[in-house]
């Protein structure tokens, strides 16, 4: 199996289920067994919407327990949420929240992107999330970290639907799995595309061997007859 097979059978989609205990406990037995049947050093991309949907304890699991390359990718960098310590909102919280982020990804290990979605504030669902979000253009970045990153793993936070209560959970759940989806479609495409290469080689080496014999006979042939003429 060539390591691009390899790739597309390796690239999961976690989708995260209620939080209720045995939905994380199915979650993380499966997570465990997807990373142990990694035959290379495993990526594990961890999407949510906020800094604060990250898991923290998982991240650091991963990274430092097990060996993974752990990053997090946060729609959103905080600028519309609460703060119960001090008087900074919009842009200032939103940068005191990227620092946050950046020195959790130093104690884990992991790294830290983000997408150009503004926090607006609380949306119900993720239909009045796109009234504020260009869907296109986020989901082009979210896309974007994925190839950059290159993960075997991505982990979506939430599932997309109501069930997530935020518009910005259900909407980040929902591009982690287009993503995802592109994802795997672009490594199923390159995997037949080196199967097709290889195929190719392997007929144009046969034609070759082919006509070099071809040759080596024509030219016996003309041997033999100047032989026969002299």
């Amino acid at each position: 199996m060539t390591r691009a097979m390899r790739l597309v059978a390796a690239t999961i989609l976690v989708l995260a289920a209620p939080r209720l205990l045995s939905a994380q406990e199915r979650g993380a037995v499966a997570l465990g067994e997807a990373v142990a049947g990694l035959d290379v050093t495993g990526r594990v991309l961890m999407i949510g919407a906020h800094p604060d949907d990250e898991d923290t304890q998982l991240l650091t699991w991963l990274a430092r327990g097990k060996n993974v390359e752990t990053a997090y990718l946060s729609l959103t960098r905080g600028d519309g949420g609460q703060n119960l310590i001090g008087n900074e909102l919009g842009p200032l919280l939103g940068m005191i929240r990227t620092e946050e982020l950046l020195a959790a990804r130093r104690l884990d290990g992991g790294r830290q992107f983000f997408t150009r979605a503004y926090d607006f504030g609380f949306s119900k669902t993720a239909e009045e999330t796109y009234t504020h979000w260009a869907k296109d253009s986020i989901l082009r970045d979210v896309v974007t970290v994925v190839r950059a990153f290159r993960p075997q793993i991505i982990v979506a936070v939430f599932s997309g639907t109501p069930r997530d209560g935020h518009g910005h959970h259900q909407v980040s759940g929902l591009l982690a799995r287009e993503a995802f989806m592109r994802r795997r479609t672009r490594c199923a495409s390159h995997a037949r595309r080196r199967v097709g290469w290889g195929r190719g080689r392997r007929r144009s080496s046969t034609a070759r061997s082919g006509s070099t014999r071809r040759r080596r006979r024509s030219r016996s042939m003309s041997a033999s007859s100047v032989r026969s003429a002299e």
